[in-house]
């Protein structure tokens, strides 16, 4: 097993599940919104509040799906690490 030096809080073994796991949301800027999934109809929706929003584990991810509705709304999506 290996240990990351970078971040040692990070457990190899547990991918990603350390103390303090990276979180990303995606934010549209025009609009100052993040984006959310609703509950009952599962669409993606604005929420005001990042604690509620979309939350991806990697930045890798967010970044493909901040391209991938871009294309789909014309607009600019902004992709923001959560503290």
């Amino acid at each position: 097993m290996s240990i990351n030096l970078w971040r040692p809080w990070l457990d190899p073994s547990r991918v990603g599940a350390g103390a303090q796991p990276e979180r990303y949301a995606l934010r549209m800027p025009s609009q100052g919104l993040y984006f959310g999934i609703a509950a009952t109809s599962e669409q993606i929706h604005g929420v005001a509040d990042p604690a509620k929003a979309w939350i991806f584990h990697t930045h890798q991810r967010a970044v493909a799906a901040a391209r991938e509705i871009a294309e789909v709304y014309g607009q600019v999506v902004d992709v923001v690490k959560l503290l």
